[in-house]
Formats: structure tokens, C-alpha cells, sequence
């Protein structure tokens, strides 16, 4: 009988309800406009888990519990607002986006990229939302340019939190991997002696 899935799945269910309680979070708390991990960490399970519903349900998840966070504490009830389905939508982008990772070497300058890619697809994705749903600019040509433009300076933090949180997520992995590899290199040397 092998005992060890259950721990290890036991463990791996902690761990994703600890991201996404993490995740949640960090959309509370204080921070810049839009600098949140809520991207990297669509992209990372996307990219690192091979349950694809999985993959979907940890940002979406996160986002929908920081949603209601958020109602609860600016005092509007549940959370929803009206580019709502824009976002989400954007995250399971971000999340199949990830999936390109798994078919292809992690590299840190694809990582990146796809990090670059992330931003923009929510930045395109999440404006026109607005643009359509939120009654904020009027539906024309000029409407449509203004609600990207006054929308520029939060992609400067979409960027920065897309590729810090990326490089904590990836980077973390990568240093996970290496101390295992150094283990089974060490058990296997021990083993052959």
C-alpha cells in the first residue's frame, strides 16, 4: 500500500487554498492600482498544473473571494461590478495562456514574455470591458480612446506586479526543483555506493 498520495495530496490542497487565500489578500490590503498576483499566478497554473479545471478554479477562486472581500469592506454588498465578466474572462485567457508554457521549455526570457503578454491581454481585455459595460465613456471611436488612454497608468503597475509576481512564482518552483534534483542526485550516488 503506498501511503504517501494522500499526504502529499493533503499537502498540495493546503497549498492551493493557502495561494489562493494569499492572492485574495494582497487585493484587500493596501497596494498600487492593479499590482496584484492575481496574473502571474492565472499564468504559473496555467503553466504548472496539469489539471486543467485546476488550473482555472486557483485564480478564479482568488479572484472571486477578493470580489467579495472587497464588497464587504468598501460596503457594496457582494462585489460584483459591471466589467465583471470582462475580468474573469481575462483570467481564464491568462490561465490557457499558461498552457503554452507547459508544452515548451521555462525558460526566464519566455517566462517573461509570456509575463508581458499576460499584462497587455488584461489590460486589452479588461478596458474594452469597461468601454462596453461600465457607462463611463460614451460608445464611439473617441469613447473607446479615452477609456484606453486614462487606463495607461495602471498598466505601469499591471507590468510590475505581472513580473514580480512571475518571478516569485517561477523562480520559487525552480529553486523547489533544484533542491530536488540535489536529493535524488544525492539518494542515487548513496544508492550506487
Amino acid at each position: 500500500m503506498n501511503t504517501t498520495v494522500a499526504p502529499r495530496k493533503h499537502t498540495s490542497l493546503w497549498l492551493i487554498a493557502c495561494m489562493i487565500l494569499a492572492a485574495a489578500i494582497t487585493r484587500v490590503l493596501p497596494h498600487p492600482p492593479n499590482f496584484t498576483p492575481l496574473g502571474a499566478m492565472a499564468l504559473f497554473a496555467g503553466a504548472t498544473y496539469r489539471d486543467r479545471r485546476l488550473a482555472l478554479l486557483v485564480p478564479l477562486a482568488a479572484l472571486l473571494l477578493s470580489d467579495y472581500l472587497i464588497g464587504q469592506v468598501m460596503g457594496t454588498g457582494f462585489g460584483f461590478y459591471s466589467s465583471q465578466i470582462f475580468v474573469y474572462a481575462a483570467f481564464v485567457m491568462i490561465t490557457l495562456l499558461g498552457r503554452v508554457l507547459t508544452n515548451h521549455r521555462r525558460s526566464p526570457l519566455r517566462i517573461v514574455g509570456m509575463s508581458l503578454a499576460v499584462s497587455t491581454l488584461f489590460f486589452v481585455v479588461t478596458n474594452l470591458g469597461v468601454w462596453i459595460a461600465s457607462g463611463m465613456y460614451p460608445r464611439t471611436v473617441a469613447g473607446f480612446s479615452q477609456c484606453f488612454v486614462q487606463a495607461i497608468p495602471f498598466f505601469g503597475n499591471t507590468v510590475a506586479g505581472d513580473l514580480v509576481y512571475v518571478t516569485v512564482l517561477f523562480g520559487g518552483l525552480a529553486f523547489v526543483e533544484s533542491l530536488t534534483t540535489e536529493t535524488e542526485n544525492v539518494t542515487s550516488v548513496n544508492e550506487e555506493a
